[in-house]
């Protein structure tokens, strides 16, 4: 095994992160280009299809998978996947990403099924540790991967005409499940970064308020995707907006604003809030509902896991806690991505056309800049030889 395969295997956020970095380039470009010139390959999905399904069952599943594999082998204390087993899983993930292209060579029922076979994987990797060291209330984990599943399932039996509608609703449910997730890793980690990051801060976390935060985000999950217009989903999103706002200002201390690793998180958080907003607004007509939509994709998955990818990179891999100026730079970056995709054609809806390609390029750069510095300790041995 070659001196570049072998750390890059050696623990789950090494080849998912360098996954998502390259993809986060690779999948915007190419939508970029079909956005400003109507190029696009031809490939399983439609253009619309594609981009929708690759970003969060490609980029954003890679970042999700690259973190539970290694906060669960820290929390269980047993290696999870390293090896051949973690090469498996990788190379699966992206068979799922080529075999679209290959549509002339595949069925389309095999490319589904292709695509199909990573998240039952990941389930499997991730329970067994989990069920060896009894860690019961990590199990809902599972659930939210296995609702993830269903989501994908809808969405391919879709593409291949078994149902009529279920594209909608793929997609629905599977951002509502990215936002759990977010609220989830956001309790119990964000405190522990802003302590670590600022000596002597001490970010509050109200019980009441994490449990309603919480279940007010799987309330938004369970109900947009078949009650998105009733007032029962419009009470939900109003508690969720309040709570989280609360549970928010809780974790802010003085000096986060002064720490890139910390001030992203909580800009990728906000961004979740604003979008509940505008996606309550939406489901009274008030504004066009890709607006919340790309607020959680754009700004609070694309910030949020963008923040953690560098900061677990770094801490993962023995190096300081301290980031370069080419990724600060990428962090204003991915922020001004979601700036232009939600708030300016908010506010000059004539301009829509234009940001998209603005936010698209802006998109490209803040993970070509990640890539490049990134690439190299992501495949390097841990700086403190542990």
């Amino acid at each position: 095994m070659s001196n570049a395969i072998k750390p890059l295997l050696t623990i789950g956020f090494r080849p998912f992160f360098l996954a998502a970095g390259l993809s986060g380039v690779i999948l915007i470009f190419i939508w970029g280009a079909f956005i400003s010139r109507g190029i696009f390959p031809d490939n399983y999905y439609s253009p619309v299809g594609w981009h929708a399904h690759e970003m969060l069952f490609g980029y954003t599943l890679a970042v999700l998978s690259g973190f539970l594999l290694t906060a669960i082998r820290n929390w269980t204390g047993m290696d999870v996947a390293s090896g051949n087993k973690l090469a498996i899983i990788a190379i699966v993930w992206l068979l799922g990403r080529l075999a679209p292209f290959a549509d002339d060579l595949f069925p389309a029922a095999l490319i589904a099924l292709i695509d199909l076979a990573f998240l039952p994987l990941l389930i499997v990797y991730l329970a067994i540790p989990l069920w060896a060291q009894r860690k019961i209330k990590n199990l809902p984990i599972l659930l939210l991967l296995m609702i993830m599943f269903i989501a994908n399932l809808l969405f391919h039996l879709t593409v291949l005409g078994v149902m009529e509608e279920g594209i909608s609703q793929s997609l629905y449910l599977v951002v509502g499940v990215t936002m759990v997730f977010i609220a989830i890793i956001a309790g119990r980690v964000f405190p522990f970064f802003i302590r670590g990051g600022l000596p002597g801060s001490n970010p509050v976390a109200w019980s009441v308020v994490e449990m309603i935060s919480l279940l007010s985000i799987v309330g938004l999950m369970v109900l947009k995707p078949f009650f998105y217009e009733s007032f029962v989903y419009s009470l939900c999103a109003g508690i969720a907006i309040l709570s989280n706002a609360v549970r928010m200002s809780g974790w802010y201390c003085k000096g986060v604003l002064k720490v890139p690793l910390l001030w992203i998180l909580l800009a990728g958080y906000g961004w979740m809030i604003i979008g509940i907003v505008l996606d309550l607004l939406a489901a009274h007509q008030l504004v066009a509902p890709q607006l919340g939509l790309h607020a959680v994709t754009v700004g609070a998955i694309g910030v949020i896991t963008l923040g953690m990818m560098s900061r677990v990179s770094l801490g993962h891999s023995g190096r300081p806690l301290i980031v370069s100026q080419s990724i600060t730079i990428a962090f204003v970056m991915i922020n001004l991505a979601a700036l232009f995709r939600v708030i300016v054609p908010l506010f000059m809806p004539s301009l829509y056309t234009a940001c998209l390609a603005v936010s698209a390029g802006l998109w490209v750069m803040a993970f070509l800049f990640f890539s490049i510095y990134y690439v190299p300790i992501l495949v390097q041995k841990r700086a403190d030889e542990r």
